[in-house]
């Protein structure tokens, strides 16, 4: 089957359809290939949106300063990343938002992401439809209604070059037509990353060890379009993020309610406490600290005063944001289920939850006595944890759960300039190819920036949104 657009749209995620949507309101033709049945991909996951001086946050009185946001970006990565292209994703970011709000993504207020955190930069809609959701929904209704054709269940191939090397179309398969040739003048490649292929994240990430790490939420994407446009002749740009976090556990998902306070104590089969726990709202920082212990294990204790303390206080935003409505009136069935199916122990002596770990009970019974005398004193004399996130642990039954570390999405790939062209090894443009979404790379260094809150799925709408204006524009030139 032959196919004709302007412009080839490579995934119909987050970036996708976001690059589809701009390049049919600038007045494309436009075909998206998706690899699954339906558009999303991980922009279904999504909880909130990153964005800097949207309307929204005017009218919240939220003063987001872009200078700011970008000077601690930048210092975050110790400058690794690219600032360019950096700047330009920050400063499209308010204007994507009121963009996708005009088209009727119901954005409904602005939040911080971390205890404190300032300015509030996490754009979220109604809790019963979360944004990535809401986002998807949108912008494919709106592609389907401005002519668009979204082509599911059909996955890219091979990238057609013509005879100077520049990209005029790609070859993909479908599941139902079988081989389909797209001949366009631009071609927008947005595959949602590589957490699915092995060899590469042993080529670009060869300090991870995929043993320690479990395949956590977000789709297992094989990098086709990385891959593709490799073979095309695009370059990589040398810096890649691994998006992990921690503590996790999975088929739980009630016990989050718990996992995910600043008042636990952390144990590594030691027995031995390995980090501030406060860390736990930085969910790559807490994962990095997690990586670095025996076989990357961690074991979650608390006891019945903190659980009493974690139910009374009731739910901080992220949680409200991320965790079942009804999981409170789960939570003790699935600490049941958790015990009889060995991923947590209750019991009313240390050495009991020591057995669990296996490890000495001295060793618990000696952390968790000192880190109590840290708590009576105010102090952590050990990792310096605040003092309002610090709760003595003496109030039997005792609860340890077993977690560790999930990977979600991988950040990085192929090299752009400022417009999301493609360059190869000498920076120069690949003819007919655009990047978005997290195949491109320089936005993020070795750890997810997770201070800049929503960022990964802001900076794939507006990388997909610019991409799309960008390649309209170059036809009409």
């Amino acid at each position: 089957m032959l196919l004709k657009c302007d412009i080839a749209v490579v995934g119909g995620g987050a970036s996708g359809m976001a690059a589809a949507a701009a390049a049919a309101e600038a007045g494309a033709e436009v075909i998206v290939i998706e690899k699954n049945a339906n558009v999303g991909g991980n922009g279904l996951f999504p909880r909130g949106v990153f964005a800097v001086n949207s309307r929204l946050q005017k009218t919240k009185l939220i003063k987001a300063d872009p200078d700011q946001i970008f000077t601690s970006a930048m210092e975050f990565s110790h400058w690794k990343i690219d600032p360019d292209l950096v700047r330009t994703l920050i400063d499209k970011s308010g204007e994507t938002i009121d963009w996708l709000s005009e088209k009727g993504v119901g954005f409904t207020d602005v939040v911080h992401h971390l205890p404190g955190q300032t300015p509030e930069v996490f754009h979220i809609t109604d809790k019963d439809l979360n944004a990535g959701k809401a986002v998807i929904k949108v912008l494919a209704e709106y592609c389907r209604s401005s002519g668009v054709k979204l082509l599911t269940g059909c996955t890219g191939k091979k990238l057609i070059l013509d005879s100077c090397r520049a990209v005029f179309g790609i070859m993909a398969e479908s599941k139902q037509d079988g081989e389909i040739r797209i001949e366009a003048s631009k071609v927008i490649i947005c595959t949602g990353g590589f957490a699915g292929n092995a060899d590469m994240i042993s080529r670009f990430y060869p300090d991870f060890n995929p043993d320690k790490v479990a395949a956590g939420g977000g789709m297992r994407h094989t990098g086709d379009g990385v891959r593709m446009a490799l073979e095309a002749g695009a370059g990589i740009e040398g810096n890649f993020a691994m998006e992990m976090a921690a503590p996790k556990i999975r088929g739980f998902e009630p016990l989050n309610l718990l996992l995910g306070k600043p008042w636990n104590i952390w144990l590594n089969r030691s027995g031995r406490r390995f980090a501030d726990e406060g860390i736990v709202y930085n969910f790559s920082m807490a994962a990095n600290a997690c990586l670095r212990q025996p076989e990357a294990e961690m074991w979650v204790i608390f006891d019945s005063a903190a659980m009493k303390k974690t139910l009374s206080e009731g739910r901080d935003m992220i949680e409200l944001i991320h965790i079942s409505p009804d999981a409170e009136l789960r939570l003790e069935q699935t600490i049941e289920k958790a015990v009889q199916e060995g991923i947590a122990v209750e019991s009313g002596s240390l050495e009991v939850i020591a057995e669990f770990i296996g490890c000495p009970a001295e060793s618990v019974i000696e952390t968790i006595g000192r880190y109590n005398s840290y708590c009576r004193s105010g102090r952590d004399a050990a990792y310096a944890k605040n003092r309002g996130s610090m709760l003595e642990c003496s109030e039997p039954p005792y609860y340890a759960v077993k977690a560790g570390v999930d990977m979600l999405i991988t950040h990085g790939g192929i090299r752009v300039d400022q417009q999301f062209r493609a360059l190869n090894d000498d920076y120069n443009p690949v003819p007919g190819l655009y990047v978005a979404g997290v195949d491109f790379g320089g936005v993020d260094a070795d750890v997810y920036n997770v201070e800049m809150s929503g960022h990964g799925f802001g900076f794939a709408l507006n990388s997909g949104r610019m991409a799309g204006e960008n390649a309209a524009a170059s036809l009409k030139k």
